[in-house]
């Protein structure tokens, strides 16, 4: 078992002082998939890399099987690194001129361990990832899944204590995310494993528990369903609600389309849904917009089922007697068309204080183009 007592971390710039964490304390139970959530400067990165050995902090205690840190030498920090943690990053980090067994053995080399042995421990980790036909392709072979694949093989040749995960699937497209999810899924049966990430699709479906932090503290934490589903405090809520639905307010014609495009691809990110995907919901928004007065004040909000794949957009304008999606009325009856094409449902109507209302139910096999 882990245990994290009341860990102090502050980082200092000058004469500018930052609190990271104040005063977290945690314990990473056996066999047991755990999620840290938090907005950004939340200081969930700032907990993993301590777990992990890569930062040091100011008070506190982190306490490995009943032995406490507080004296660690950097020759027992770098032991911990070496033998009790296993780290997995966004960026694979493989030699791109070396074999997939040779990026694997790399762990071991400074091990004093045989050749013979090194090779055997490489070939049984690949194969615990599904990777057991792969040991001579380069990474340059090999998908982003595969590659993520290998960076976990590398990991768990070493027998971690512990596997931290730091977003380790934001670059990965659906079918490489589910290859990564599946490695994870096997995982948590043997050892601990601590995730970041923003992909609420696989906190759901692989956490056994989730840690929601702010401003340097835990600010609740439960079993994932529990917390996911009925959160006691305020600031996971507006988190979750965040997570769910994507707001943008535009008041012109000359709003920001890359700031609105770069929204809407992280929303569709944190679903596991591709670019494809974002393409298709692009479009959509795009074409909808032709056909409202956008200096008037317009409000989307963008939201996704929680039990199937099914994305809605909604959109709210100012009192008005006009129909935006009349086909009789419109001017650009190409971007109508378009719109009436790639959705189930469309509504419009109006509010209990009479503003205008359009409600759109996205196509679902277009969501789950790739």
């Amino acid at each position: 078992m882990l245990q994290i007592k009341e860990i102090y971390k502050k980082y200092i710039t000058g004469d500018l002082q930052q609190t990271a964490l104040n005063g977290v304390s945690l314990n990473l139970r056996d066999n047991e998939f755990v999620a840290i959530l938090g907005t950004s400067g939340s200081g969930k990165t700032t907990l993993l890399n301590i777990i992990g050995g890569l930062d040091r902090y100011d008070s506190g205690d982190l306490i490995i099987n009943g032995v406490s840190t507080e004296k660690y030498t950097d020759r027992d920090w770098d032991s911990y690194r070496n033998h009790s943690v296993g780290f997995v990053f966004q960026s694979y980090n493989l030699i791109p001129h070396q074999s997939v067994l040779a990026n694997v053995e790399l762990a071991l080399t400074i091990s004093g361990i045989s050749k013979g042995e090194r090779r055997k421990r490489a070939k049984e980790a690949l194969e615990r990832v599904g990777l057991g036909n792969q040991y001579h392709k380069k990474p340059n072979q090999m998908s982003g899944g595969q590659m993520q694949r290998v960076a976990i093989a590398r990991c768990l040749v070493m027998n971690p204590r512990v596997m931290l995960f730091d977003e380790p699937t934001s670059a990965l497209d659906p079918i490489a995310t589910a290859e990564v999810m599946d490695v994870m899924r096997k995982l948590k049966k043997e050892i601990p494993l601590v995730i970041i990430t923003h992909k609420m699709s696989l906190v759901k479906e692989i956490a056994d528990r989730v840690i929601f932090m702010q401003n340097g503290r835990i600010c609740e934490e439960g079993p994932t369903a529990e917390l996911l589903n009925t959160p006691k405090q305020s600031e996971t809520r507006n988190f979750l609600n965040y997570q769910k639905n994507m707001m943008y307010q535009i008041d012109s014609h000359q709003f920001d389309r890359p700031e609105l495009n770069a929204r809407i691809e992280c929303y569709c990110n944190r679903f596991g849904l591709g670019s494809q995907a974002f393409h298709f919901v692009q479009l959509v928004v795009e074409e909808l917009l032709n056909l409202l007065p956008l200096e008037q004040g317009v409000q989307l909000m963008l939201s996704k089922s929680d039990t199937e794949v099914r994305m809605m957009l909604d959109v709210v304008l100012p009192p008005t007697d006009v129909m935006y999606l009349d086909s009789s009325k419109v001017k650009d009856e190409l971007s109508l068309s378009i719109v009436e094409g790639l959705c189930e449902k469309i509504q419009e109507t109006v509010d209990e204080d009479g503003n205008k209302l359009i409600h759109l139910e996205l196509n679902k096999e277009r969501l789950l183009m790739e």
